[in-house]
């Protein structure tokens, strides 16, 4: 990576930190507001999530099939291998969210495997961002616009239900979790393409599935206008990208 692909890379890991610094004050809004800005996010992440995300896996598999382990295992299933790896990750973190749920009686317990699970999406994606950055650098931005909206609007659930916690400690392991992604990603880079595909397969499945339980409101508080603007604006940036990175 270049100096300049490293600055970038840390500015929009800074970004992700800063989402949850904010969270506290999201919490502390109207919940009207809330609602907006859920709808908003919520609407951004499945314009992601289905218009790049999604043809990315399709890619990352057909590039998979052509190693050596398609020796070994079908041509199908090598390029649904990115698929099953989000999967994963998505099964991961609902499992997670119903052991909490069924829990409830030990709210500190939850609290805490909630806040572990945000912290490690912030911690993967600050891994993978500097590759991230390489492949384009548009992508990333808008990725980070994504994920930190999701971990702002995440993160006020916890604010909110545990407030001193919170300003205390969540923001502060978050933010740790960021550093220590970034870190690792400097000493210890990924060895190769393929397993930052697979970490970054694993963060998609993770985020379609909080994205749906936890950022968008629920039908009675959906902001459908609000919806509409967030997913058809990320849907058109990500054409452009693709339009002028198909033509650079």
């Amino acid at each position: 990576m270049t100096e300049v692909e490293w600055l970038i890379a840390a500015v929009l890991a800074a970004v992700l930190a800063a989402a949850h610094v904010f969270a506290y004050r999201v919490a502390k809004l109207s919940d009207k507001t809330q609602d907006v800005l859920a709808s908003v996010g919520g609407g951004a992440a499945i314009a992601y999530i289905f218009v790049h995300l999604m043809p990315e896996l399709a890619i990352g598999g057909r590039e998979l099939s052509e190693l050596d382990i398609i020796t070994f295992t079908p041509t199908p299933i090598t390029e649904a291998g990115l698929f099953l790896t989000a999967m994963v990750g998505m099964v991961t973190f609902f499992i997670l969210d119903v052991r909490t749920e069924e829990g409830r009686a030990s709210t500190k317990t939850s609290f805490r495997v909630h806040l572990a699970s945000f912290a490690s999406i912030s911690a993967i994606y600050a891994y993978t961002l500097p590759s991230l950055v390489t492949t384009g650098w548009d992508y990333a931005v808008l990725f980070t616009v994504v994920l930190g909206g999701h971990l702002l609007l995440a993160d006020r659930a916890l604010a909110r239900a545990h407030p001193t916690q919170f300003a205390h400690e969540t923001r502060w392991v978050g933010i740790a979790a960021v550093g220590a992604g970034f870190l690792a990603a400097y000493l210890l880079p990924p060895a190769n393409e393929y397993l930052l595909a697979i970490g970054t397969a694993f963060l998609g499945g993770a985020l379609l599935m909080t994205t749906f339980r936890e950022e968008l409101p629920s039908a009675s508080r959906a902001r459908i206008p609000w919806f509409l603007l967030g997913l058809l604006v990320m849907a058109g940036l990500l054409i452009i990208a693709l339009a002028v990175g198909q033509h650079g």
